[in-house]
């Protein structure tokens, strides 16, 4: 995986955070899966189409969700995943994927963005694409995330 389309979906997740407030969250690690698969509560699904084309997955336990979600509805309180805090995920997720194809743009590389997906629920096992997947894993006061980076290359 070339780290020149990588390096835009790591920067526009902090870009993105940092400018909602969310000042906190930093990358903690790094790793690899054979495929892509998630364990957590709650993932948000991208889809990339053109020149780079795969998925890139933002998951992460329940809680986190919920103060993420918090976080970007000026700090109201959420109690659980309702409509609207599920929306303001997705919102974020259009926020960073938004963000980072401008930056992928400036490099010379075309492609497209599908609205995001958000699937949640507990004991799930989503497995999302069958390709080498890049986990860049963040942590902050709101909590966990990782991001899951499968490019079709």
């Amino acid at each position: 995986m070339d780290v020149r389309y990588i390096n835009p979906f790591i920067q526009g997740l902090l870009d993105v955070v940092a400018m909602l407030g969310m000042t906190s969250i930093v990358r903690t690690g790094l790793g690899k899966k054979t495929y892509l698969q998630t364990e957590n509560e709650v993932n948000i699904i991208i889809g990339l189409t053109g020149e780079v084309k795969g998925n890139i997955v933002f998951s992460m336990p329940e809680a986190t969700a919920k103060n993420i979600a918090s976080a970007m509805m000026a700090g109201v309180p959420v109690e659980k995943l309702d409509l609207i805090s599920k929306s303001a995920l997705c919102e974020l997720a259009n926020m960073i994927a938004g963000n980072s194809a401008a930056k992928l743009e400036g490099l010379g590389v075309k492609f497209n963005v599908t609205p995001p997906t958000l699937i949640t629920g507990k004991n799930l096992l989503a497995l999302i694409s069958q390709v080498e997947t890049l986990v860049i894993n963040f942590a902050g006061n709101e909590g966990p995330l990782e991001m899951n980076v499968a490019l079709e290359m």
